[in-house]
């Protein structure tokens, strides 16, 4: 289960770099020498910069519940190694969807792993207190 520690990492990880490549190909403001300066200019970010911004800020909100339930599990021993990984499948599939305005899609991805959230509470709560 670790392995899902580590891949909720590495989400964190792609959603910090996303508006930065983002930001290279879509603006002209930002450069490698904006990137590298202490950024006390405006510039004027393309929409896809700050739909990636947004998708960031998104993720942000339910992290932490993952994070709980994840550790949670571990301390308990209730194995959700493919509930955590189906989470992170589809958080990773919000960043396009959000990214690209797929807005039908980028709800129903999120809709998905709210529930997969659910799920492992349920199952936490589940294993933990047998009739």
């Amino acid at each position: 289960m670790e392995i899902i520690a580590l891949l909720a990492c590495l989400l964190i990880i792609v959603h910090i770099f996303c508006p930065m490549f983002i930001g290279l190909l879509t603006t002209k403001d930002v450069s490698i020498n904006y990137l590298f300066s202490s950024r006390d200019e405006e510039i004027k970010p393309s929409i896809y910069l700050e739909r990636s911004k947004r998708a960031f800020t998104n993720l942000l909100e339910t992290f932490p519940i993952f994070i709980i339930l994840f550790f949670l599990s571990m301390i308990k021993q209730v194995d959700v190694t493919n509930l955590g990984l189906f989470w992170l499948l589809f958080r990773l599939i919000y960043i396009p969807s959000y990214i690209f305005g797929l807005k039908y899609i980028r709800t129903f991805v999120w809709m998905i792993s709210f529930v997969i959230l659910i799920l492992i509470g349920i199952k936490l709560i589940w294993l933990n207190y047998p009739n």
